[in-house]
C-alpha cells in the first residue's frame, strides 16, 4: 500500500487545515463555502509550502486546478518543477513534464483518500463526518474556520493529524499537519466556479472528460 503521505506530494500536498478555532459560535451559525453544483467546476491557482523538520524555509510550488464534482480534480504544478496530478473515479495519476503517466494508485481505498481532498477543497464537510472529528468557528477576521481530527482507529491517523481549513466564499487556505511534525501549507486563490464543461486542456485529462 502506498504512504498517503506519498500521494500528497504530488498532489502539490494538498494541505489541509491549521489549528484552533478562534470564534465560540455554533456550528449552525458558521457561514459555509459555495456549492459546487454537478454541472459545475471550480477553478483557481494555488501556492503550496512544504514545512519539512530541518530545513529552515518551506519548499515552495505553484500552480493552477479545476475540481469537478462529476469529473475529478486536476492539480497542475508550474513552479518549480511542472507536473499534473489527475484524481479521478479509478483513482492517483501523475504525469511528468515529459507527458509520461505513471498511475500512482488505483483501487477502492484511494478513491476514498480522493474523496476526501475533494471535499476538503469544495468545503464539502458531511462526506467526512464518518472519519473525522469536525470543529467549526470563526477567525478574527470573520472567516469561518473547520479542524478535522482523524478519528481513533482510522487508517488515515497515521499519516495525518490534522486538517485546518479556512475560507470565506471559497476554501481559501489549508493545512495538514503531520505526525512527523512536517506540515503543508496551501493558498488558494483566483476561484471561481464556472459552467461545464472543462477547457479542453483539462479535459482532455480526465477520464470520460470529452464533453
Amino acid at each position: 500500500m502506498i504512504p498517503i503521505r506519498r500521494l500528497i506530494a504530488p498532489l502539490a500536498t494538498a494541505a489541509l487545515l491549521a489549528a484552533g478555532m478562534t470564534g465560540t459560535a455554533r456550528a449552525d451559525n458558521i457561514p459555509a463555502p459555495s456549492t459546487i453544483n454537478q454541472d459545475q467546476y471550480l477553478g483557481g491557482s494555488f501556492t503550496m509550502d512544504r514545512h519539512l523538520d530541518g530545513f529552515e524555509k518551506p519548499l515552495t510550488s505553484n500552480g493552477d486546478f479545476v475540481l469537478s464534482p462529476t469529473k475529478g480534480l486536476v492539480w497542475r504544478t508550474l513552479q518549480p518543477f511542472p507536473g499534473t496530478t489527475i484524481l479521478d473515479d479509478h483513482g492517483i495519476t501523475r504525469i511528468d513534464d515529459q507527458g509520461n503517466r505513471d498511475e500512482l494508485a488505483r483501487g477502492d481505498q484511494f478513491r476514498q483518500f480522493v474523496e476526501l481532498i475533494s471535499a476538503v477543497l469544495a468545503g464539502n464537510w458531511q462526506p467526512l463526518e464518518q472519519r473525522f472529528d469536525i470543529a467549526k468557528g470563526t477567525t478574527e477576521s470573520d472567516a469561518w474556520q473547520v479542524s478535522l481530527t482523524p478519528k481513533d482507529g482510522s487508517t488515515i491517523q497515521s499519516q495525518i493529524t490534522k486538517i485546518t481549513a479556512t475560507g470565506t466564499d471559497f476554501v481559501e487556505s489549508v493545512r495538514l499537519e503531520k505526525p512527523t511534525g512536517d506540515h503543508d501549507a496551501i493558498t488558494l486563490s483566483d476561484q471561481a466556479l464556472q459552467t461545464l464543461p472543462l477547457p479542453p486542456e483539462f479535459a482532455a485529462l480526465l477520464t470520460g472528460a470529452a464533453q
